[in-house]
C-alpha cells in the first residue's frame, strides 16, 4: 500500500510511504527518492533536510492500521487519517472468521478482506457507498470461507 503525505518540518517536500501487508517492510520516499533507514534501535528513517542535516523519523505501529505514524523529535505525525471507531470495527470484522473455527484458512481470508476494507474505507467514495462495499467484503469473506471449507470437508469425508 502506498500513501502520500507531507511533514511540517519539510513543507516543500512530498513524501510517500510504501508498506507491505505480507512482510511489514516499509519504504519511505522523499520527493521520489528512497530515504535511507538506520539499523539502530527503532530503525528510524534518515531524512536529509535542506541544510544537509539528518532528521530521524521513527515509524510507530498503530492498531488496527498497518500504516505507521512517524515520530520526529517526540512528535507523532499521522501519515493517514486515523480510522473512526466504527470504521476500525468494519475493517477488523473479517478476522472473526478465525473464531468460528477458521484456523489458517479463515485467517488468510480474513487478512485479505481486512486489507480490502482498509483500502475501501480510505477511498474518496460517497460515505454510505464505501460502508456498503465494506459490508459486502465481510459477507463475501464469510461466503468464501464456508464454500472452501465445505469443499475441503467433502474431500476429507
Amino acid at each position: 500500500m502506498k500513501h502520500q503525505f507531507t511533514l511540517p518540518a519539510f513543507p516543500d517536500s512530498n513524501f510517500q510511504i510504501e508498506v507491505s501487508f505480507w512482510t511489514g517492510k516499509q519504504r519511505l520516499y522523499k520527493d521520489e527518492v528512497l530515504v535511507e533507514r538506520s539499523t539502530e534501535k527503532g530503525k528510524p528513517f534518515l531524512i536529509p533536510d535542506h541544510n544537509g542535516d539528518i532528521v530521524k523519523a521513527y515509524p510507530k505501529a498503530t492498531f488496527p492500521d498497518i500504516i505507521p505514524v512517524l515520530e520526529i523529535n517526540d512528535l507523532k505525525h499521522h501519515i493517514v487519517e486515523k480510522l473512526k471507531w466504527y470504521q476500525a470495527v468494519l475493517a477488523v470484522m473479517p478476522f472473526s472468521i478465525v473464531f468460528i473455527g477458521g484456523g489458517a484458512l479463515g485467517g488468510g481470508i480474513g487478512a485479505v478482506a481486512f486489507m480490502l476494507n482498509l483500502q475501501l474505507l480510505r477511498n474518496e467514495d460517497n460515505g454510505n457507498l464505501k460502508y456498503l462495499k465494506a459490508i459486502g467484503v465481510i459477507i463475501a469473506a464469510f461466503a468464501i470461507y464456508f464454500l472452501i471449507s465445505t469443499v475441503i470437508w467433502g474431500w476429507i469425508n
